[in-house]
C-alpha cells in the first residue's frame, strides 16, 4: 500500500466539487475582504470533503463486486485489492470522525446539511444508483447541498437562481457522465453499470440540451438579479463553456466529461475567465480602493 492508493480511495481529486462550498460567500462580495470568513470556509471546505470521502469509501466497499467488472473502477485501491475492506473501514471511521469535529465549529444547519449530504450518500450507494434518472438527480442535489453548506457556514443567504442553476448545470454534467459510460458499453458489450439499461444516448442528448438550455436561462436570471450590470459579462463566458461542454460530450469518439475540465483547454479557459471575471466585477471596489 502506498500513500497514493489512499489518496485515491479518499477521491482527493473529486475534493476539487466541493470548492462550490466559497460560490456563496464569494458572489456575496465577502470571501476575500474578512479573514475570518476565509478561515471559516476552509474549515468547511475540509469538512464536507471528508465527509465526501467516507460516501466514496462506503461507496466502494458496497461496490466491489461490480466496480471489478468496470473497465476502468476495476483499478480501484479496494477492488484491485490494494487496500483490505479492514483497513479502508478504519480510513471511513477517521475521515468521518474528523468531519464531523470540524462541522461542530458550526451551528447546526451546517452539521444538519452535513448528515444530509452522507445519508443521500448512503441511499445513492444502497438503491438510488439503480433508479433512472433519480440516480442523476441525487448527484446533483450533492451539489446543491455543497452550496447551502457554503451558505450555512459563511451566514450568507443563498440566492435560489443560484440553486436552481446548481443543480441544473449537476444534472447536465450528470447526463454527460451517463452518456459516456453508455458508449463504453456500446464499445465493450458489457453493462457495467445496471441503471445504464434505462439509458439511451437519444434520451441523454435530449435531456443534455434541456439541462444545457435551462442552466443557461437561469444562470441569466441569477446574473441580473445580483444587482450589478457588470456582471452580465460572466453570462458568454459561462455559455461557452456549456456549449463546449455539449461539444465534446456530444463527439463521436466522446470523452470523460470529469476529464474534460482539465484535459480540454478551451473549457478550461472559459472556466477560468468565468471565475476572473466574477471575481473582478464583485470585487471591483474593493480592489479600487487599493489604489486609493
Amino acid at each position: 500500500m502506498k500513500l497514493w492508493d489512499i489518496l485515491s480511495l479518499l477521491r482527493v481529486h473529486q475534493w476539487v466539487k466541493n470548492l462550490l462550498i466559497f460560490a456563496p460567500p464569494f458572489f456575496a462580495g465577502i470571501f476575500f475582504n474578512n479573514i475570518n470568513v476565509f478561515i471559516e470556509m476552509i474549515l468547511a471546505f475540509f469538512s464536507f470533503s471528508l465527509i465526501s470521502s467516507s460516501t466514496y469509501i462506503i461507496n466502494d466497499i458496497n461496490d466491489i463486486n461490480k466496480d471489478r467488472e468496470h473497465p476502468t473502477k476495476k483499478n480501484r485501491p479496494i477492488a484491485s485489492g490494494r487496500i483490505s475492506i479492514y483497513l479502508a473501514v478504519l480510513i471511513l471511521i477517521f475521515c468521518f470522525s474528523s468531519s464531523v469535529i470540524i462541522a461542530m465549529y458550526f451551528d447546526t444547519s451546517f452539521l444538519l446539511v452535513l448528515a444530509l449530504y452522507l445519508l443521500m450518500g448512503l441511499a445513492y450507494s444502497l438503491f438510488l444508483q439503480y433508479i433512472v434518472i433519480l440516480d442523476t438527480f441525487t448527484i446533483a442535489a450533492g451539489f446543491v447541498l455543497r452550496i447551502l453548506a457554503g451558505g450555512y457556514a459563511s451566514n450568507t443567504e443563498v440566492s435560489s437562481w443560484l440553486l436552481l442553476t446548481t443543480f441544473l448545470v449537476s444534472v447536465l454534467l450528470a447526463f454527460g457522465k451517463r452518456r459516456f459510460e453508455l458508449s463504453l458499453v456500446s464499445k465493450n458489450s458489457k453493462p457495467f453499470r445496471k441503471v445504464l439499461e434505462h439509458y439511451t444516448e437519444r434520451f441523454l442528448d435530449a435531456g443534455i440540451i434541456i439541462f444545457a438550455t435551462t442552466s443557461i436561462v437561469t444562470f441569466s436570471i441569477y446574473a441580473v438579479e445580483i444587482g450589478k450590470k457588470q456582471f452580465l459579462i460572466s453570462v458568454p463566458f459561462a455559455c461557452y463553456g456549456i456549449l463546449r461542454y455539449l461539444h465534446i460530450v456530444q463527439r463521436e469518439n466522446g470523452a470523460d466529461p470529469t476529464d474534460a475540465f482539465i484535459k480540454d483547454k478551451a473549457l478550461f479557459v472559459a472556466v477560468f475567465l468565468w471565475i476572473f471575471a466574477s471575481a473582478v466585477i464583485v470585487y471591483f471596489d474593493d480592489i479600487l480602493s487599493l489604489f486609493r
